[in-house]
């Protein structure tokens, strides 16, 4: 240390550059910069800046930073996640389970913008949306009863399939849940029901009855949310004893509910399986006889086919979920092992398999943010601002 001399001490750096070069690093970090210093504190919770990390770092995410969240049914029956994280090379580094679950045992849509859905609606109808990196819980309001619907008791085996995005056009966040059911001790179906709840007001709303029967997966596994539209793969029922795949899209800006017809695959399938690849809508199915795999991709509404892939030296798979570029996750064999397949070198490494675990119900590609729940106003107006 030298003495007899002042250390100069340099100005800081103006606020709008450190907000900016803030707004490019990992959720990670941002959260331990809270610390630095008030003013930082003010700048990472600010509801501007959270919109701005979203567009900045979450749009121009490193690989490095991301991680799969499998979603498992346990042989006790119990609903599992867990984390796995990967590196560049989408080799597993390693793997833990997320005990902290805010709702136990619940269904998981998502992420979207790094929030969860979480559905228990058997049970108390307990719903919530979940950041898991700030580990912030927004519990939803019950679900509102159609309108005109007699007493719940008149009706069983009631189902949900659900769906969760942002719709970039009102700047909000919204749930969907289709609810079906039948009158006790009959065969009668009855319509599937929309309700749509919006984060900005906090509130359900009933949308309506499709005009159509129509059956959905009711493990939700067939669901996809993708440019601010939801699409579920089901059944019409409404020509009899045939029932004709279908898949139901609902628009979040324009509130458009629309039914589409499947491409015209080699059947029969032992698996279908809705999935994205190069941000089109597609289809993924496995041949029951042919021991091969066909993808579609939907395009200005038209399907076309990608690949045709021989899969008889793989045993049976079940495709899971689209990783990126031309990856797909498998699960394979007997043992159900989860597998990453390039569909263009038809190369294939394998992730690992867990013990204890009954079925991967779905795998997601999952990536931290700073979003809050939090002065719901004040976070419209900013994201508004950032546009």
């Amino acid at each position: 240390m030298l003495k007899g001399k002042a250390i100069k001490i340099e100005d800081p750096l103006p606020e709008d550059l450190i907000t900016e070069i803030l707004s490019w690093l990992p959720v990670k970090a941002l959260l331990q910069f809270k610390c630095v210093c008030k003013s930082w504190y003010a700048i990472i919770t600010s509801q501007a800046f959270i919109s701005r990390h979203l567009n900045n770092y979450y749009d121009n995410y490193n690989d490095s930073d991301t991680f799969l969240a499998q979603y498992f049914v346990t042989k006790l029956g119990e609903l599992a996640l867990y984390e796995f994280l990967v590196d560049e090379t989408s080799t597993i580094l390693s793997y833990e389970e997320l005990r902290d679950r805010p709702i136990y045992n619940s269904f998981i849509c998502g992420p979207c913008n790094g929030i969860f859905y979480l559905d228990r609606y058997s049970y108390r109808d307990h719903r919530a949306l979940w950041n898991p990196a700030t580990n912030e819980l927004k519990t939803l309001p019950p679900l509102i009863r159609k309108p005109n619907l007699p007493s719940l008791s008149f009706y069983a085996g009631v189902k949900e399939v659900f769906g969760f995005g942002f719709d970039r056009v009102t700047k909000d966040y919204k749930v969907i849940v289709i609810k079906s059911w039948s009158k006790t001790n009959s065969k009668i179906r009855y319509p599937l029901s929309f309700f749509v709840y919006s984060l900005s007001t906090d509130s359900w709303r009933y949308w309506g009855d499709l005009p159509q029967n129509y059956k959905l997966l009711s493990n939700n596994k067939c669901y996809i949310c993708l440019n601010g539209v939801f699409y579920w793969l089901g059944s019409d029922y409404s020509g009899g004893k045939t029932y004709d795949e279908a898949i139901i899209s609902f628009d979040m800006a324009t509130d458009l509910i629309q039914d589409m017809q499947l491409p015209n695959y080699d059947k029969p399938a032992r698996e279908t399986v809705l999935s994205v690849y190069h941000d089109s809508l597609a289809l993924l199915t496995v041949h029951d006889i042919k021991h091969f795999l066909e993808i579609w991709t939907l395009k200005e509404g038209c399907w076309t086919k990608q690949f045709t892939v021989g899969t008889s030296s793989y045993g049976r798979i079940s495709p899971i979920a689209h990783w990126k570029n031309s990856k797909f996750i498998f699960e394979c064999g007997p043992c159900k092992e989860l597998t990453l397949f390039d569909i263009i070198t038809q190369e294939i490494t394998y992730l690992g398999y867990i013990k204890d675990i009954h079925s991967c119900e779905g795998i997601f590609v999952y990536r931290g943010s700073l979003v809050s729940f939090k002065d719901r106003n004040e976070h419209w107006e900013a994201e508004a601002l950032a546009q």
